[in-house]
């Protein structure tokens, strides 16, 4: 039998025990809930590649249009996935070092070229050296336009003055020698015997002061004893044209005082400086010069005479266009040195001055020509 105590003592500790399972259930549901919210919280924090890694969605495929290009571009972004995360590897070579900039060296100053001396130009067999009228010297480039001579002038022979060429053993040259009113009385028989081949007779010239066209004192005289001794005749104009209508003039002058004679050599075109004074010719430059021989040269060889254009080298080269007038007319060289360094082809050549020949009272000129004009 219980004792009335004890009995409400035990049906006072059923609620108690309620409670107490009552409080722990709510105690788990609580933890529960605060387990979910921190694990949602770190999954809500997590980096976004890692998202994708862990729970990929499948894109939708959409038709775009792409500019010519850019297609590969995108097809390559599609299939690979490439985001800008993925490139960060490029952060692990950032240089904190500091910038240097290289400053550009400057080029080096070209070297100046060389100035050939004249020792140089004068061997390189491209240049020949001219002397102008004012006595300055000037360096002149060989031109390849225009014939260069071939003689052998080991085949000269010279006997007491008189110069005669030879090839393949034969002698090919003609002799002849200059003549005007300034060399006296002349024996043209006696030249004839002394192995003289032609005359070259000054037939005029124009005044270089007044301008004036003159007939030689002596030249009808002349070439009518010359060719009545059996010699060959050419004959010389000395030119002081200002323009092409004076050669023209000075060259009709020739015509016409030849009417009367046959010649077989050429009409040589003589201009020159006159030493100590002024000349007519010194208003002229280069070209009027080229243009005014010509113009006289052309006359003539349209009337059926041949002709030549004397010269220096120091005239042919320094005083004339080159390349316009030696390439169609021959060339009287006058030159007195043992071998000529005029380059380019002549046909005659006035070797030697101040000569006393056989026959002819005062000083005279050897030429000889190269060619012999009798035969052409």
């Amino acid at each position: 039998m219980r004792i009335p105590e004890e009995h409400e003592e035990r049906g006072s500790g059923t609620p108690v025990v309620y409670t107490v399972i009552v409080v722990s259930v709510l105690i788990l549901v609580v933890l529960a809930l605060v387990f979910m919210t921190n694990s949602r919280q770190r999954s809500h924090n997590r980096p976004k590649n890692q998202l994708a890694q862990a729970t990929p969605t499948a894109e939708p495929e959409v038709d775009v249009e792409f500019a010519e290009g850019q297609e590969d571009i995108e097809t390559l972004y599609r299939e690979h996935r490439l985001r800008s995360e993925d490139l960060d590897f490029w952060d692990m070579y950032q240089d904190d070092s500091p910038l240097v900039i290289v400053e550009p060296t400057a080029s080096p100053s070209p070297t100046p070229s060389h100035e050939p001396t004249d020792e140089e130009l004068a061997a390189d067999g491209e240049h020949v050296q001219v002397t102008l009228k004012d006595g300055t010297q000037e360096w002149v480039e060989i031109s390849r336009k225009i014939p260069l001579y071939t003689y052998d002038f080991t085949n000269i022979k010279i006997t007491a003055g008189k110069m005669e060429y030879f090839q393949d053993g034969e002698k090919v040259s003609q002799l002849g020698v200059d003549l005007s009113r300034e060399s006296g009385n002349i024996d043209f028989e006696a030249l004839k015997n002394a192995g003289i081949d032609f005359v070259m007779l000054k037939l005029g010239s124009r005044g270089y002061e007044t301008g004036l066209l003159t007939l030689d004192e002596n030249f009808e005289s002349n070439i009518t004893k010359a060719q009545s001794a059996g010699l060959e005749v050419g004959v010389s104009f000395f030119s002081q044209a200002v323009t092409e209508a004076e050669a023209q003039e000075e060259a009709k002058f020739i015509v016409d005082h030849l009417i009367p004679y046959q010649i077989s050599y050429p009409v040589a075109y003589e201009m020159e400086y006159i030493a100590n004074d002024t000349s007519r010719i010194e208003i002229l430059g280069k070209k009027e010069k080229t243009q005014v021989a010509k113009a006289f040269l052309s006359y003539l060889e349209k009337e059926g005479f041949d002709t030549i254009l004397y010269g220096t080298k120091n005239w042919l080269l320094g005083e004339l266009e080159s390349e316009e007038i030696l390439t169609e007319y021959d060339v009287l060289l006058g030159d007195q040195t043992p071998i000529p360094d005029y380059p380019y082809q002549f046909r005659m050549w006035k070797y030697a001055t101040g000569q006393k020949v056989n026959g002819v009272e005062k000083e005279t000129a050897y030429i000889i020509s190269f060619v012999d004009y009798t035969r052409r």
